[in-house]
């Protein structure tokens, strides 16, 4: 019986703070809600001048974007004024070697450049495949890669912990640029010039392979 009363005792004072509630929020907030909707209204969606109500929106919406923002420096312990990325530094970047192949089909050269400094290896290795296939800073070397190569994946990984490493780049098909004939011997000279690239720069990597979605050895642009 003491059970029953004390539930029944427990549902009379829940319904008793849910009155409550409703009575303040009758007496004390609904009015003032409705005064704020309706100044809204008035102010804003209602304003007779159209340049003028515009520029009130804009300006309420910039003002809800800011304090958006605000809101979220403060729960991250961010600088408001961080809003860009910072600028890379110079002990961030790396000199390497960039093997760019020839348009005679049998020669490669040889370039030195800057790249970020990456916390792994296939960042590293997807740079340098886009300097090799981009060719040279000082010469015309397009025709020596005559078509656009996009990576879809690179993997780095090692066979067992005496071996060494494999880059594996997985590559979308491709097709020859309009009217643009390929060079004899092109594909093979840049698929040396990139893993002489890949093995100079990343010494861990002893083996390059260049997919062509999924399958090995298949031709780029030479059939």
């Amino acid at each position: 019986m003491q059970m029953k009363f004390s539930s029944a005792s427990i549902k009379a004072k829940a319904a008793a703070l849910k009155q409550k509630a409703f009575f303040l929020f009758n007496t004390q907030v609904k009015a003032r809600v409705f005064r704020l909707a309706d100044k809204v209204r008035t102010e804003l969606i209602d304003f007779p001048d159209g340049k003028e109500r515009t520029r009130r929106l804009i300006v309420l919406f910039a003002s809800l974007f800011i304090l958006d923002y605000l809101m979220y420096c403060f729960h991250t312990d961010k600088n408001i004024a961080d809003i860009f990325p910072d600028i890379p530094s110079l002990d961030h970047q790396k000199q390497v070697s960039v093997y760019i192949p020839g348009l005679d089909g049998t020669s490669i050269s040889h370039e030195r450049r800057s790249i970020p400094v990456y916390d792994n290896d296939e960042q590293t290795a997807r740079i340098l495949f886009e300097m090799v296939t981009q060719g040279s800073r000082y010469d015309n070397t397009s025709l020596a890669v005559p078509v656009d190569l996009f990576v879809r994946k690179v993997w780095v990984y090692a066979k067992s912990r005496n071996a060494g490493k494999v880059c594996v780049f997985d590559l979308e098909p491709a097709e020859l640029k309009p009217d643009i004939g390929p060079i004899k011997n092109s594909e093979s000279m840049f698929k040396s010039a990139l893993e002489k690239t890949i093995k100079e720069n990343i010494p861990s990597i002893k083996t390059v392979m260049v997919l062509e979605k999924g399958v090995p050895g298949a031709p780029l642009w030479e059939f």
